[in-house]
């Protein structure tokens, strides 16, 4: 391993994006909005005790003001695996009922420990995407490691739903600095397409960026913290009950498709976890959101892999048009008149 390789590279800040000449997507069917429906499946892969952390995992839990402990906290832990016992069936069932395609975005720990969940996952039609091996924050990870962890993560996923053509694409979510970069290597060694990341959260639609890893691009299909169930469940601002999730989802939706009544279609994506989403009344209010998107004929319901797919033939990688490389003047070259 080289040095260069942990070395971060920076794309320069889009503070524009597309601008006014937002590109048209062409949706199949002439949709006005794409919606893109992607579960967090990570629990046992959050960080315990068990797993040779110094603490438990206390993030997004039904408790308020829960607080990381040294040793094993069961309520905890219970938390986490009611969304495996009892969250999964319930979303696999809801997205069979209305037929709705699905991202499931996997951290390999948690299938190493249920690995009885991926057949139905599989046999469902969804995509496999991968987060990695654990859910925590790569931040304080150290890069040697987090590079352990992509390949071994690449493995796992391959071992286990024997398929050697996944992942097609990550989303860390959590991610260092380092992050995209070390998958999109991983990926260029083994020979083995990357079409997308999702470790983004800065526009509505996707958008090209010179590849980290090789000559070409990496194409960018955002997420969106707005429109998460995490907010059921993180202090500050969250959803007072949810109706109210149900609400935000179908306003989102109603202000992205009269964008797309004049000429402008955006994508959103509904990120959801299942320790949160699968509890019964939230459930009951994704399938009304579910109910209303399917009411609209002029809608897409796309897994990331189809989007990705679509957007690299519609609007293939341009090394004049990526985004990060606006050029950007020096802070002493910048004159700021008295």
């Amino acid at each position: 391993m080289t040095a260069d390789k942990y070395q971060e590279e920076w794309l320069e800040r889009e503070f524009i994006g597309y601008g006014f000449d937002m590109p048209d997507p062409k949706w199949p069917g002439g949709a006005k909005v794409c919606v893109s429906f992607v579960v967090q499946y990570y629990m046992g892969a959050e960080a315990n005790v068990l797993e040779g952390d110094p603490t438990c995992c206390a993030d997004y839990l039904e408790i308020p003001k829960v607080f990381p402990t040294a040793g094993r906290n069961e309520n905890n832990e219970m938390m986490y695996e009611f969304g495996a016992r009892e969250g999964v069936p319930r979303l696999l069932n809801l997205f069979k009922k209305y037929d709705v395609p699905v991202t499931w975005n996997i951290f390999t720990r948690a299938i190493e420990k249920e690995p009885y969940w991926v057949k139905p996952i599989l046999d469902s039609g969804a995509e496999i995407s991968c987060g990695g091996h654990r859910y925590r924050d790569n931040f304080y990870v150290d890069p040697e490691e987090e590079d352990r962890l992509v390949e071994k993560s690449i493995d796992t996923l391959q071992e286990i739903t024997g398929d050697k053509t996944l992942p097609k694409g990550w989303l860390v979510e959590r991610r260092s600095n380092l992050s995209t970069k070390l998958y999109s290597l991983e990926h260029a060694k083994r020979d083995l397409p990357l079409l997308y990341s999702s470790d983004s959260c800065q526009d509505d639609l996707p958008y090209w960026i010179p590849s980290p890893a090789k000559a070409g691009g990496l194409l960018m299909i955002p997420f969106s913290y707005d429109c998460t169930d995490l907010r059921f469940n993180m202090r500050g601002s969250g959803w007072a009950s949810p109706k109210d999730y149900f609400l935000h989802l179908r306003d989102t939706f109603d202000c992205l498709y009269e964008e797309g009544e004049q000429g402008e279609p955006k994508m959103m994506t509904v990120l959801l976890h299942p320790h949160i989403i699968g509890r019964p009344n939230r459930t009951l209010w994704l399938e009304e959101f579910i109910k209303y998107v399917k009411s609209k004929s002029d809608s897409w319901i796309a897994r990331r892999a189809d989007i990705a797919e679509h957007w690299h033939k519609t609007h293939p990688y341009d090394p004049k048009t990526a985004f990060g490389q606006t050029p950007v003047p020096e802070c002493g070259q910048i004159h700021i008149p008295m």
